[in-house]
C-alpha cells in the first residue's frame, strides 16, 4: 500500500522563517518551531497509540505504553536519509525499543566516559509494523505471522491535520510575537 501527498507553500515559509529568526533571533524561532511540530504532530501520536496492540489478556501494554513523539533538529542519522531535505528542525513519532525485561548497563565509552547501554532489546514494534513469521512474544500472544500496522497509518491518515495545525501553529506565534512588539 503506498500513499503520495503533495505539501506546497513550505518554501515561502521556510523564508519568512528565516527573516523572522534575523529579527528576533534564532534561539526564539527555535522554539517556535520545536513547538509547532509538537502540537502539529500530537494527532499522530494519539492515534499511534490508539492503532497499536495492547488490550488484550495475552498482551503486555508495553508497545503502547512506549510509543513517544520527539521534536528536534535533524541528527546525523537523519541527514543520510534519502528523506532529508534540509529541514532545520523535524518532528519523529517512533517506539522505544526499551521493555521491562531490558537489562540496563553502563560501559566506557572512546571519550572515557561512561555511557548507558540497553541488553535484551527486542524488535517488538518493528515487527509488530511489517510482520515477522518466525517471532513468537507474549505482546502477540503467538506466533505474529501478518503486519499489524500502527505508525505509517497513524501518519497517512493524519497529514491535512498536521498541515493545518503546522500552519496555525505558526500563525499563532508569529501573531503573538507581533502583538507584543506592538
Amino acid at each position: 500500500m503506498s500513499v503520495d501527498f503533495k505539501v506546497e507553500g513550505f518554501e515561502e515559509l521556510f523564508k519568512q522563517m528565516d527573516d523572522l529568526s534575523k529579527e528576533i533571533g534564532t534561539g526564539k524561532t527555535d522554539r517556535i518551531w520545536r513547538k509547532a511540530l509538537a502540537e502539529a504532530m500530537q494527532p499522530v501520536l494519539d492515534m499511534a497509540r490508539t492503532l497499536a496492540p495492547g488490550e488484550s489478556p495475552s498482551s503486555t501494554g508495553q508497545l503502547k505504553q512506549n510509543i513517544y513523539m520527539k521534536a528536534h533538529k535533524p541528527q546525523a542519522r537523519d541527514k543520510r536519509s534519502i528523506y532529508y531535505d534540509g529541514e532545520m528542525f523535524m518532528a519523529r513519532v517512533s517506539v522505544s525499543p526499551i521493555r521491562e525485561d531490558s537489562k540496563k548497563g553502563a560501559v566506557l565509552n572512546k571519550r572515557g566516559k561512561f555511557q548507558t547501554v540497553w541488553q535484551n532489546i527486542k524488535p517488538v514494534a518493528i515487527s509488530q509494523e511489517f510482520g515477522n513469521k518466525h517471532l513468537q512474544n507474549s505482546e502477540f500472544g503467538t506466533a505474529a505471522k501478518g503486519a499489524h500496522p500502527f505508525l505509517r497509518p497513524a501518519l497517512e491518515n493524519n497529514v491535512g491535520r498536521v498541515q493545518t495545525i503546522l500552519g496555525y501553529a505558526i500563525m499563532d506565534a508569529i501573531d503573538k510575537l507581533v502583538a507584543k512588539k506592538g
